[in-house]
């Protein structure tokens, strides 16, 4: 059977604000009309937290129970304008989503690690709104949209977890925006790498390595940039001690270097 790594961030007992009721409560908040001319506020703060930090295990569970589908590397989970049927566990392996432009230019979107779920845009009804496509061999489980939906109906915590992925996806999707309209090349270079040693980083000896190998192709389309150029940012950081890595192997990020870097740009702001 394969092994799935998924979190389970459930609160303890001696956390009662953190309970489930007050995420529920929280959650229906957002989800009622506000009456005309009100103002909607959240009377304690840490019910954000709690929202955000909501349970995330149980359809993960699920999902790990169905059929396994092996996916080899290079193959299409997915393509743009396919009919959306469902949602995927990532089991193994690392998935990519992205988008194509007019001009045939890819934009990566996101990487999905084993226990990430993909494929949430299934919601929004219509046909993908971005490909998916295996970096490595992967195995994947799918739920169809009909049962999610069935799931979600009868199961208020799994649909308070599929909320906060949609959520936190869509917050992800603002700091990308925001990256790319404002950022230089470096500076969001500087960013993914952080944020890729967040998500696949493993500790070293000498820093967070990246548990799987990211071509500097796939670093490019994460950041929008030319190969060529990111190579030569790449060199720079390397140079600088921020980074290290040799062809053909995993990145090693010195996070807390990079994040100096960052907050010195915004000081000087």
């Amino acid at each position: 059977m394969t092994h799935v790594a998924y979190r389970n961030t459930r609160p303890v007992e001696s956390e009662p604000d953190v309970s489930l009721e007050r995420r529920l409560e929280l959650f229906s908040l957002i989800l009622r009309p506000s009456p005309e001319n009100s103002v909607w506020e959240v009377p304690d703060h840490i019910q954000c937290e709690a929202l955000r930090t909501s349970v995330r295990g149980r359809l993960c569970q699920y999902l790990a129970e169905l059929p396994p589908r092996q996916v080899a590397a290079g193959q299409h989970l997915y393509w743009i304008g396919n009919p959306a049927h469902g949602l995927f566990l990532v089991q193994s392996g690392l998935i990519k989503t992205s988008t194509i432009s007019p001009e045939g230019e890819e934009l990566t979107l996101r990487l999905f690690k084993p226990g990430d779920l993909l494929g949430e845009l299934c919601v929004c009804g219509g046909g993908r709104r971005e490909q998916a496509v295996a970096l490595e061999a992967s195995t994947v489980s799918e739920i169809s949209m009909a049962s999610l939906v069935a799931r979600l109906r009868d199961d208020p915590e799994t649909a308070l977890e599929f909320a906060t992925v949609v959520c936190d996806r869509l917050a992800e999707a603002y700091e990308q925006i925001e990256s790319l309209s404002w950022d230089t090349v470096l500076y969001r270079l500087v960013r993914t790498l952080l944020r890729l040693a967040n998500d696949l980083g493993e500790p070293s000896e000498t820093g967070t390595r990246l548990a799987h190998y990211i071509r500097q192709e796939e670093l490019a389309q994460l950041v929008g940039a030319r190969r060529e150029v990111v190579s030569g940012l790449l060199n720079r950081l390397r140079a600088s001690g921020h980074i290290s890595y040799s062809p053909r192997g995993a990145i090693t990020v010195r996070r807390a270097g990079l994040q100096r870097f960052l907050e010195a740009r915004t000081r000087a702001e």
